[in-house]
């Protein structure tokens, strides 16, 4: 048969080669008996396997033997790493180099992006901190300026009292204010540009920043027409006071009529010196010549007729001054009416209605320093 042809292995003789002598070949149970394994009396060997391709006795397994693919087959890589022979690595310097050089530029990509993010971050709070401070201080510097504010609102108030009492003596005494033009000017309504300077609006409104803006304006244009007032007071002290010297109602001026009155007209001519309207009535009048220099007199006219040699008629002085007003009650005129705006612009105006012109109110420099001063105190 075929099995009988193959050549038959001793195994026990090539155990022996592997592992030194064999021991007494165990006998195959009995059938149906269970083994009972055999106690050795002698000292156990370890079990710890040898090393890849060595027997236990320390020999290098025979390479004829079939076993030895087997034990190779499962040997560890480091038994094998231990057995191939050590190697020589080269390393080129130039790759070092390279290696080096792309370390470093991305050791140094890294620095400066940890950089910008620290330059970032650093801004970021620097930023917050800075606009902390700033509204901190646009807060204090709308409070400094609500309190500049109240104090332009007494300013204004004390301007308009004295500007009443001026115009009440001036208009209502017939008297020359004569210490008006000094008080006026120790007088100043201290707001203007220089009070915004150098400070911060960034939690101020809007609105409240214009108003401002429009305030300042306004008062700068009362603070000239003060500096009017002051300027006229001063120019028609003396005029104004000679007019409001002489009592009111008298009789200024005359219409002198005689023979030549009806070809030429009446000419009219200022006494050479006033008549009160309680003095007693002169038969004659003295007054300035019409026709040439000098002062002439003629009869005050009290008869239906014309006497020959002419005549003068006294004339109704209210009449006379509505019709033709003296240069010097122009003057009064114009000083009262600059006192009457200045105070209309503190005050304010309120809405009228005419027939042909409509005024619409208009706050006045008080009420816009009190309103102002309070929309400042609430910038927090």
């Amino acid at each position: 048969m075929a099995e009988d042809r193959k050549p038959k292995i001793d195994l026990k003789s090539r155990l022996q080669k592997i592992g030194g002598q064999a021991g007494p070949t165990p006998q195959p149970p009995a059938t149906g008996s269970v083994p009972v394994p055999s106690r050795s009396v002698g000292p156990t060997k370890s079990s710890v396997p040898p090393p890849p391709g060595l027997s236990r006795s320390g020999r290098p397994i025979d390479a004829a033997n079939p076993l030895a693919a087997v034990a190779s087959s499962f040997a560890p890589a480091a038994g094998i790493a231990a057995l191939a022979p050590p190697q020589r690595i080269e390393i080129d310097e130039t790759v070092v180099s390279q290696a080096r050089r792309g370390g470093f530029k991305g050791g140094l990509v890294v620095g400066v992006v940890f950089g910008g993010i620290l330059l970032v971050l650093g801004w970021v709070a620097g930023n917050a901190s800075t606009q902390g401070n700033a509204r901190a201080q646009s807060t204090r510097d709308a409070h400094e300026l609500a309190g500049d504010l109240l104090k332009a609102k007494d300013s204004l108030e004390q301007l308009k009292q004295k500007l009443q009492t001026g115009g009440k003596t001036l208009l209502g005494d017939r008297k020359f204010p004569s210490d008006l033009a000094q008080q006026l000017s120790g007088m100043n309504v201290d707001f203007g540009g220089d009070k915004l300077f150098g400070r911060r609006f960034s939690g101020v409104p809007a609105d409240t920043t214009r108003e401002l803006f429009d305030f300042i304006t306004r008062v700068q244009s009362l603070n000239d027409k003060k500096a009017l007032v002051v300027a006229l007071l001063n120019k028609l002290q003396k005029p104004i006071t000679e007019e409001l010297s002489r009592p009111p109602g008298q009789f200024s001026y005359v219409v002198v009529v005689d023979k030549d009155t009806s070809e030429s007209g009446a000419f009219l001519s200022p006494l050479a010196t006033p008549i009160a309207p309680d003095n007693r009535m002169p038969g004659e009048l003295t007054f300035v010549n019409p026709r040439g220099s000098g002062n002439v007199k003629l009869p005050r006219l009290v008869a239906d007729k014309v006497p020959r040699d002419g005549a003068a008629i006294l004339i109704v002085p209210n009449n006379f001054e509505k019709v033709c007003p003296s240069k010097t009650h122009g003057q009064i005129a114009q000083l009262g009416s600059s006192m009457n705006s200045l105070i209309d612009d503190i005050q304010g105006q309120k809405s009228a209605e005419s027939s042909d012109v409509i005024t619409e109110s208009k706050p006045g420099l008080s009420e816009a320093a009190a309103k102002l001063a309070d929309q400042l105190n609430k910038v927090n």
